[in-house]
C-alpha cells in the first residue's frame, strides 16, 4: 500500500491512488516505524490524503491536525524498550515460579476457554494423554523417532492443530519437559536456587499411574544430546552462535520428486524424495534420494542415474521451447522519483555546505529524504531482483546450465517441471536392477 501511494499508481492497473482510507488509523498503523513509512509514502506523493472515518488527518503539512499518534520521539523508543525488557523480566519470573504461559494449546492440554473459565495448558486433555505417555515409553525403549511418529498416524492421531504429526512434531511434544512438571526457559530448565531441583509447574503433569518420570527425561534428552554431537550441531557455552545463513537443498532434484508408493493409508503417498549420503557397505552405489514419510515404506532411486536421465529431460525442454526467446524487461516504475529525491539531497547538502540553509531547518528534510532513498533503492533491487526470475529461461542458451551453481539450476528447473512421481519398482525385480526411466513420471510446468 505505501509504495502504491508513494508512486502515485496501482502497480499492476495503473489506478491512481492518492491516499487511504480507513474506519479506524489502527488498520493502517500501530508501530511508530509503521507511522513513518505511511507518513513518507503520503509526503512523496506530494499531497498525499489519509481519511479516517469521516474525519481528514493531515499527515502532510504537520499544521496542527496531524493525528496524534507518537512518532519516533526518543521518549517513544525508550517506552517501547521498557516494554520489551518489562515482558522478558515478567516471561522469565512465571518461569521461575513454575506458573503457566500463555502460549498455543499443547498436545495432551486443554486449551484455554471464557465458558467455562479455564487457563490454557493446565488441566490434562484424557483424551490425548495416553497417546503422549505412550510416544514418551516408545522412545525411552530406544524406538525412533520415524517409528513413533508412523505408529502415531496410523492409530489416526492428530497433532494439537488436527494435523499429521511429523517426526518433528513428535520429537518436540516427548523432549517437552512441561510433560514432567518442568520448565525450559532460554534453553536451560529452571532449577530451585535453595534445593537444586527443577521447578515443578503448576499445571497437570504425569502421576505415578503412568509410569513416566523425570529420569526417563533425562535419559531421552541424553540421547538427543549425543546425536547432534555426533552430527556437529553443539557448540560450547562460551561460542557466539553465528547468523543462520538461507538454508539451500544440496542435491539437484530434492523436492521435485515425489513418492508413488501406496502408503499405510492406502493413499499414494506423494512425500517428497530428499537426498542422502550412501555410507557403509552401501558407499559403492553413490548416494540416493528417498522418501522420508514415516508412514510408507519408503522408495529409493540412486542420485547420479535420476539426475542424469531428467537433466536431459529439462536441457531438452528448454531447447525447444525457450531457445531464441525474446528477453522482454519491465521498467522500474520509481526510478524518475529516486533521482528527484537524490538531487534534492544533494542540493540541500550543497546549501548547508555554503551556509545558505540552518542545520535546524535541513536536519529533519536530511533525515526523511534519506530514509525515502533507502526504502526506493530497496524496492528497486527487489524489481530487478523479480525480473531476473521471470526471464530466467528467456533467450535461453545451454552455457546458461553450465554456468549455473546449484541453486539457479534448482530455480530454472522450477520453471520446467511441477514434480516428479518416482514409481516403486515391480514385484519380482530387484532394489538393485538397472535404473529404468519409466518408473519417473514427469508433470510438466506449463510455460
Amino acid at each position: 500500500m505505501c509504495a502504491d501511494i508513494a508512486h502515485g499508481h496501482e502497480e499492476e492497473t495503473g489506478i491512481p491512488v492518492r491516499g487511504c482510507v480507513a474506519v479506524e488509523r489502527d488498520r493502517v498503523y500501530r508501530r511508530p516505524r509503521d507511522f513513518v513509512a505511511f507518513q513518507d509514502a503520503l509526503l512523496m506523493v506530494g499531497d498525499g490524503v489519509f481519511i479516517e472515518d469521516t474525519t481528514l488527518l493531515d499527515l502532510v503539512h504537520n499544521d496542527g491536525t496531524i493525528c496524534s499518534y507518537p512518532v519516533i520521539a526518543p521518549a517513544d523508543e525508550a517506552e517501547v524498550t521498557n516494554m520489551r525488557k518489562r515482558a522478558a523480566r515478567n516471561a522469565a519470573d512465571r518461569a521461575k515460579e513454575g506458573k503457566t504461559c500463555g502460549a498455543p494449546r499443547r498436545f495432551g492440554w486443554l486449551g484455554a476457554s471464557k465458558d467455562p473459565y479455564r487457563v490454557g495448558n493446565k488441566h490434562r486433555n484424557e483424551e490425548e494423554w495416553p497417546h503422549l505417555t505412550r510416544m514418551i515409553k516408545m522412545r525411552y525403549a530406544g524406538r525412533s523417532w520415524r517409528s513413533i511418529t508412523g505408529e502415531v498416524n496410523r492409530l489416526r492421531v492428530t497433532t494439537a492443530r488436527g494435523g499429521v504429526w511429523t517426526e518433528q512434531s513428535v520429537k518436540s511434544i516427548v523432549t517437552n519437559p512441561a510433560w514432567w512438571g518442568g520448565r525450559v526457559y532460554n534453553g536451560e530448565v529452571q532449577i530451585e536456587a535453595e534445593t537444586g531441583e527443577p521447578v515443578i509447574g503448576e499445571w497437570d503433569h504425569v502421576r505415578d499411574s503412568d509410569e513416566c518420570t523425570y529420569e526417563m527425561w533425562q535419559q531421552i534428552m541424553a540421547g538427543v544430546r549425543a546425536n547432534r554431537l555426533h552430527r556437529g550441531m553443539t557448540t560450547g557455552a562460551d561460542v557466539r552462535s553465528l547468523p543462520k545463513e538461507p538454508r539451500t537443498r544440496g542435491y539437484l532434484f530434492s523436492g521435485f520428486l515425489r513418492c508413488g508408493r501406496i502408503n499405510d493409508f492406502d493413499e499414494v503417498c506423494y512425500a517428497k524424495l530428499n537426498g542422502n549420503r550412501s555410507t557403509g557397505k552401501n558407499a559403492k552405489y553413490g548416494n540416493y534420494y528417498r522418501c522420508g514419510d514415516p508412514n510408507c515404506k519408503g522408495i529409493g532411486r540412486r542420485v547420479a542415474a535420476v539426475d542424469a536421465y531428467l537433466e536431459g529431460l529439462a536441457l531438452a525442454y528448454l531447447d525447444r521451447r525457450f531457445a531464441g526467446t525474446e528477453v522482454t524487461v519491465t521498467p522500474w516504475r520509481g526510478k524518475a522519483k529516486l533521482a528527484r529525491l537524490r538531487k534534492q539531497s544533494d542540493d540541500m547538502r550543497e546549501s548547508l555546505a555554503s551556509g545558505d540553509a540552518p542545520w535546524g531547518d535541513a536536519y529533519d528534510i536530511l533525515t526523511r529524504l534519506a530514509r525515502n532513498i533507502t526504502t526506493l533503492e530497496q524496492e528497486e533491487a527487489d524489481h530487478l531482483q523479480a525480473e531476473a526470475r521471470r526471464n530466467l529461461i528467456r533467450g535461453w542458451i545451454r552455457e546458461k546450465w553450465e554456468s549455473s551453481e546449484l541453486a539457479e539450476r534448482r530455480e530454472i528447473l522450477g520453471h520446467v517441471f511441477t514434480a516428479i512421481v518416482v514409481l516403486p519398482v515391480p514385484a519380482g525385480v530387484s532394489d538393485k536392477a538397472a535404473f529404468d526411466p519409466d518408473l519417473l513420471t514427469v508433470q510438466w510446468r506449463n510455460p
